[in-house]
């Protein structure tokens, strides 16, 4: 009798836990069925994406391209600023070795001639 009365105990504990457990195992097969909507949908969209991720890739690698090829540009335009700027200011140096001091004798004489007129002036005015 106590053998019949445990299994009993046992066989309602096991359709309690059964019932109990029938909404749980519902909402789960319908949780099952969204995600594999949810997960079709997302696979009929993974390819346009991807097709429109290479298009922008492809694009961005064009871009980046062209702004190498602008950059090597402009360095070389740098560069030759920076040579043109050295040759100008060794043209300068040179051109104040060879002309100033030609100049300044110049001047020097000249001031030295025009004072000597001045004195031959005074002279002869007394």
């Amino acid at each position: 009798m106590i053998q019949e009365i445990s299994l009993v105990l046992i066989a309602a504990a096991l359709l309690v836990l059964v019932i109990i457990h029938v909404p749980a195992l519902l909402q789960f097969r319908r949780t099952a069925r969204e995600m594999e909507k949810f997960m079709e949908g997302a696979r009929m969209q993974i390819a346009p994406l991807s097709h429109d991720l290479t298009v922008i890739s492809q694009e961005i690698k064009g871009v980046l391209t062209s702004i190498r090829r602008q950059i090597e540009s402009v360095e070389e335009g740098v560069d030759t600023f920076r040579d043109t700027a050295r040759r100008l200011r060794s043209f300068e140096e040179e051109l104040m070795q060879r002309i100033e001091r030609p100049l300044l004798e110049t001047a020097t004489i000249l001031s030295g001639v025009i004072h000597g007129f001045e004195v031959l002036k005074r002279l002869f005015r007394c």
